[in-house]
């Protein structure tokens, strides 16, 4: 919990514990998001997934996020999802670097692009906390949820755990340095995935 909003972070995962491969390729990770025929739209996405319909009432039963914390790599790498976040919500960048040429883009919409850039992990929780107004922020982006776990600011984890195993890439949680205790895991079977939702222990129960 951080200034009472919850705080969670997400992504479909290898097997083996990756997000990506080492060309940053994704790969199957995200083939359950077409593994059905139940149309679901995303706020600000400008097309619908097709989920199966466990995968579509797994979706649909999680709390969209007041705002959202995203990593420079991941910013960079969906060039600011064009400037349309995920679930349209308040974003704040974590980085060291100003934003990049010609920032912002003209969005579809013709609406405001709703990002920040902040350079350091309190500021960025601070402005997320204050953009949520009180509801969830969601953090994104592998070496930001790990200094949000070192932190202690992790509530909850989802895993959207897909079978496959890339071998290398990038692990979600690849540089933690310290324990991090789970409670046990509530547990949705999907199509091609396994979702698997986790109560983080606050440290002084580790």
């Amino acid at each position: 919990m951080y200034r009472n909003s919850r705080v969670s972070a997400q992504f479909s995962v290898s097997l083996d514990g990756f997000i990506a491969g080492d060309d940053d390729g994704v790969g199957p990770l995200f083939d359950w998001y077409e593994a059905g025929n139940v149309e679901t739209w995303m706020p600000g996405h400008p097309v619908p997934f097709h989920f199966s319909e466990a995968d579509a009432a797994y979706w649909n039963s999680l709390p969209r996020e007041g705002a959202f914390i995203s990593g420079r790599r991941l910013f960079d790498l969906t060039k600011g999802w064009g400037g349309h976040p995920p679930n349209e919500s308040p974003t704040v960048v974590l980085t060291h670097r100003d934003p990049p040429e010609g920032w912002p883009p003209e969005r579809r919409d013709g609406g405001r692009v709703p990002f920040e850039f902040a350079g350091d992990l309190e500021s960025a929780l601070e402005r997320a906390a204050d953009l949520g107004a009180g509801e969830e922020i969601g953090v994104a982006g592998a070496n930001v949820v790990q200094q949000c776990l070192k932190r202690g600011v992790v509530d909850e984890l989802r895993v959207d755990l897909v079978p496959v195993l890339l071998g290398s890439g990038i692990r979600w949680f690849g540089e933690l340095d310290t324990g991090i205790t789970l409670d046990d895991p509530s547990i949705i079977p999907g199509t091609r995935v396994t979702h698997l939702v986790y109560q983080v222990r606050p440290p002084a129960q580790t």
